[in-house]
């Protein structure tokens, strides 16, 4: 579930993967349970998305394929589901980025967080916690 590229233009899921299959994802993680391609497709057009049935289930079997979904059929429809949850997601998305930017760039990274981040004294707090409790963490 490796993610390959980027769009930092986007928001959401749409970071990730494409805005179609985020708006997808987002409405199997509304519903928290397997779905059926009718019931996403019926989601998406209430929402205001103007999509065909096969282009639902064609984006749905992609985000399967790449391991972002389980899929189950029962009878005629076929369910699906996240394999993730939106947090485990977000998760996934920022270790993916951070590991990129870490090996990429290497320490001038961290700074850079810093400079970007830490823009008050209640952020440099945060910071702060985190690393203490970082390195209590790794003490054990």
């Amino acid at each position: 579930m490796a993610t390959k590229s980027f769009h930092t233009e986007r928001s959401g899921a749409a970071v990730a993967v494409g805005p179609l299959e985020s708006q997808v994802l987002d409405v199997l993680w509304e519903q928290g349970d397997f779905f059926g391609v009718p019931d996403i497709h019926r989601t998406l057009t209430e929402k205001g998305r103007e999509i065909s049935y096969s282009a639902v289930k064609a984006v749905l079997n992609n985000l399967a394929d790449k391991g972002w979904l389980a899929k189950e059929k029962r009878g005629k429809v076929t369910y699906f589901d996240a394999c993730k949850s939106r947090e485990e997601f977000d998760a996934l998305v920022m270790t993916s980025v951070i590991g990129s930017l870490k090996r990429n760039y290497g320490t001038p990274v961290i700074a850079q967080f810093i400079d970007q981040l830490a823009v008050d004294e209640e952020t440099l707090d945060e910071f702060d916690r985190l690393i203490k409790q970082r390195k209590a963490e790794l003490g054990k």
